[in-house]
């Protein structure tokens, strides 16, 4: 069966480049990605998966690893928190 989907546009491009990258067709990632969703057991309504959470990691935390080490969690006031007491050290005679 067909389907016509609108995607914006950036999310497109995305979508194509991670379809490349993996040797498939937008077609199967998209199947893919339905099939997860549908099968996958859903999430209590408004609770995250408490395990995909601790695996996630933002995009910008590679460039704030020597302080992102310390934090206690991803957030970014446990990053901004570490940031500060890392300038502070760094500045102390």
């Amino acid at each position: 069966m067909k389907a016509t989907i609108d995607f914006d546009e950036h999310l497109y491009r995305r979508l194509k480049v991670e379809a490349a990258r993996r040797g498939r067709t937008v077609r199967e990632l998209v199947a893919e990605g339905v099939r997860y969703v549908l099968d996958g057991e859903p999430p209590a309504a408004g609770v995250p998966d408490a395990a995909a959470a601790s695996e996630w990691r933002p995009s910008w935390i590679g460039m704030l690893r020597p302080w992102a080490a310390n934090a206690p969690d991803h957030s970014m006031d446990a990053i901004r928190t570490s940031i500060a007491r890392g300038r502070a050290s760094e500045e102390a005679p």
